[in-house]
């Protein structure tokens, strides 16, 4: 994945929750820091591809729960890896 598509989710979501970028860790739980709905989740996820140029597999969406999630999604390399 590309790396600056990496520091711009990040940025996203700074800007989206109000908060210092250096605070939005790979580790946050978008349901529990952040206090969204799967719904709301949902929203943010297709709001954020819109605003950033990126598609998610949509067999992947479902399994999106932390921003490291989010990061694996869209870095296949890293399945190819696991299944050598």
């Amino acid at each position: 994945m590309n790396p600056n598509l990496s520091h711009a989710i990040m940025l996203f979501l700074a800007n989206e929750f109000h908060m210092s970028p250096e605070d939005v860790l790979p580790d946050s739980d978008l349901a529990l820091d952040f206090d969204l709905t799967p719904e709301q989740i949902s929203d943010l996820l297709d709001r954020m591809q819109d605003a950033l140029d990126f598609i998610l597999p949509e067999d992947k969406i479902a399994d999106i729960h932390t921003i490291s999630d989010l990061l694996q999604a869209l870095n296949p390399e890293n399945e190819a890896h696991e299944s050598d």
